[in-house]
């Protein structure tokens, strides 16, 4: 993701973007994906919002067609379900806006292509809303926002915020500095966030839902050169008390000195599972490159998108299964949805 979202792409996957499409460039042209057809969302196992929009795929990673007909060029990213399931809230990045600039957006649509409309507009050039997450009973938002800060015609740094809005008054405000990327935690009395550092993610922090007690997440001496995408597991009849959370690492260490937060080449990336208590943390898989895991909804195995692969993680065997390969497997964010 670029610079309109919490996650910062790393060099590894600019390159094999950049050599996958030299390499479409000289074969056949690749099969778009079907049209919009109405209530295709609605048969969808998954949702990937990538470039090519936000694609409905069928149990074995197969793209059914668009939910929805986005404006010509425009990308979606960051998808979150509602708790009802019926539908979606996305980022999305247009063409500028004559009267606020280059910036991307927050929409909801439903699951069968209907009612699309924004949630929230970016209100000023270079600023960015993007990482969607509902509470536990969608009646409140939460996201990030950044804002690019020129002075005299330079580009100084980035403003990061996570903000929350209130769906029933549109009551809004800011209730962390330097956060990215937000998860709920199932009871829905904690937030865990990426930390920024001029921009650039340093750790994990958590803070209560209303953005006081803000700290590191972790209480051992764990640390990461890069991260992104933490995502709680979901709650389940055979698991009503869960309180973990995975996430997307690079460079782990267990150090008292942090590596700085800056996206990474050559340096494995791993999926990592940790308590709500910060005790600890252990790896569940390599991955090859920064992905955005989601998780089944009986919250055994995490999918995710990466290297041209579609690929699902067992989370009691750790084997990993290659649903899909083609070029809509790249990059992407995911939602799981039955």
């Amino acid at each position: 993701m670029n610079s309109w979202g919490a996650r910062p792409p790393s060099p590894q996957a600019v390159a094999i973007a950049v050599a996958a499409a030299v390499i479409a460039a000289c074969a056949s042209p690749a099969a778009l994906p079907p049209p919009p057809a109405s209530g295709v969302g609605t048969q969808a196992r998954f949702v990937l919002a990538n470039p090519a929009g936000l694609l409905a795929l069928d149990d074995a990673a197969r793209p059914l067609g668009r939910i929805v007909d986005l404006p010509p060029q425009s990308a979606p990213a960051t998808p979150v379900v509602s708790p009802t399931g019926k539908s979606l809230v996305f980022a999305l990045t247009q063409q500028p806006n004559k009267q606020t600039g280059f910036g991307s957006d927050l929409f909801t649509v439903s699951l069968d292509g209907t009612g699309m409309k924004p949630v929230v507009s970016h209100e000023g050039d270079n600023v960015f809303y993007a990482s969607p997450r509902f509470d536990q009973t969608g009646n409140v938002l939460y996201f990030h926002r950044r804002a690019a800060v020129i002075t005299g015609g330079s580009f100084i740094g980035n403003q990061d915020s996570l903000e929350r809005l209130d769906l029933r008054t549109g009551e809004r405000k800011t209730l962390l500095k330097d956060g990215a990327d937000p998860a709920i935690s199932p009871d829905g009395s904690k937030i865990v966030y990426v930390h920024l550092n001029q921009g650039q993610p340093d750790g994990l922090w958590t803070a209560n839902i209303d953005g006081s007690d803000a700290r590191p997440f972790f209480k051992t001496k764990d640390s990461w050169w890069y991260l992104q995408a933490p995502r709680f597991a979901p709650a389940t009849a055979a698991q009503p008390s869960r309180c973990e959370f995975i996430f997307s690492g690079a460079g782990h260490a267990v150090s008292s000195v942090k590596g700085p937060g800056l996206a990474h080449l050559n340096i494995p990336s791993e999926l990592f599972l940790a308590p709500c208590d910060g005790s600890g943390v252990r790896s569940v898989g390599q991955t090859g490159d920064d992905v955005v895991p989601a998780w089944s909804p009986d919250g055994t195995q995490v999918a995710y998108v990466g290297v041209g692969g579609f690929f699902v993680l067992n989370l009691g065997t750790q084997n990993v299964r290659t649903l899909a390969q083609g070029q809509d497997f790249f990059f992407g964010d995911l939602v799981w949805l039955r």
